[in-house]
């Protein structure tokens, strides 16, 4: 009995596609992953930034229910200044790091690859030792310099900066010691050591960048929320509130007006106030006028007992 003829080998014409479906993937994967990073970490940025905004004013954001589009439309305020700070400092650290590398690299008896690494290597430690003592406990020295500092960002970042150099003279002088190793022609040993503690390393500078980003996107929003209130919220609407019963005392910036009774169902009407936050069931009004940090947000039901009108 015959038997069966052996399957036929894929042809190369089709084996080539697959090889370039694969490296299409590959590359894309390369790309489609640091895209999903960033979006996140516009995301988060921009609710922290939204968040700590109408805090401010005793507004939980839960209750406004924004979309994801809100966040990321506001992110760029809060990351646009503290990423050109970072690179800027970046550009300066790597020409500053390239100018060191060259001068050592020049010919003289004793090179200096191994001192300037533990030289390196000392610094980086005593920086993240320092930056990590400050942030989970701070001594009474470090209490003393940050109230030199002003409040706000410059003070909330200093600790995660100062991790953040520590990290980054760690790994410089990881790299001197190899570049030194390579120039004298030993054998590198601990090869496999010395790609975790890198690896470590690139792993605390990353999140060291990511909770400074945090941070002063919180201290962003808080410090825009209070430009905004003093200044009489430039950009926000203006309304007027008719009301059917009294809603709330005489204050600063804010008019009142009893209306003559002929029928209308709203007998009360206000002016000056700004409407800062509209959620499905409330408004948020708060006065033009800032009198003092504590003044209170009006929060009015969107029900029949009162009518907004806004002011172009």
């Amino acid at each position: 009995m015959r038997q069966g003829a052996p399957a036929a080998a894929p042809e190369p014409a089709a084996r080539q596609r697959d090889d370039r479906t694969r490296a299409f993937l590959e590359k894309a994967a390369y790309v489609v992953a640091p895209g999903s990073v960033i979006v996140g970490l516009l995301y988060y940025v921009g609710r922290t930034y939204t968040t700590s905004y109408y805090v401010h004013f005793g507004v939980p954001t839960s209750d406004l229910q924004l979309s994801r589009d809100s966040y990321l439309t506001v992110s760029p305020d809060a990351l646009f200044f503290p990423l050109w700070v970072l690179l800027c400092c970046a550009l300066l650290a790597l020409a500053l790091f390239a100018l060191i590398e060259q001068w050592l690299a020049r010919p003289r008896e004793n090179p200096l690859w191994q001192r300037a690494s533990v030289a390196a290597a000392v610094a980086g430690g005593l920086l993240l030792l320092l930056g990590f003592l400050v942030f989970v406990q701070p001594p009474w020295w470090s209490r003393r310099v940050l109230s030199l500092l002003e409040p706000g960002w410059p003070r909330t970042l200093l600790p995660p900066l100062v991790v953040t150099v520590g990290a980054a003279l760690a790994l410089w002088s990881l790299h001197l010691y190899q570049c030194g190793r390579r120039q004298q022609g030993v054998p590198m040993a601990g090869e496999r050591v010395r790609s975790m503690a890198g690896a470590v390393l690139i792993g605390l500078l990353t999140l060291s960048l990511f909770f400074s980003l945090a941070r002063y996107a919180d201290e962003a929003g808080d410090d825009q929320a209070a430009r905004d209130a003093d200044s009489g919220f430039p950009g926000q609407v203006n309304v007027l509130v008719y009301s059917r019963s009294r809603i709330t005392q005489d204050a600063l910036g804010i008019t009142f007006k009893e209306l003559a009774d002929d029928g209308e169902p709203y007998r009360y009407r206000y002016s000056g106030f700004v409407l800062i936050a509209k959620s499905s069931s409330r408004y948020y009004l708060v006065s033009h006028v800032r009198r003092q940090p504590n003044d209170l947000t009006v929060v009015l039901p969107d029900d029949g007992t009162i009518r907004i009108e806004t002011l172009g």
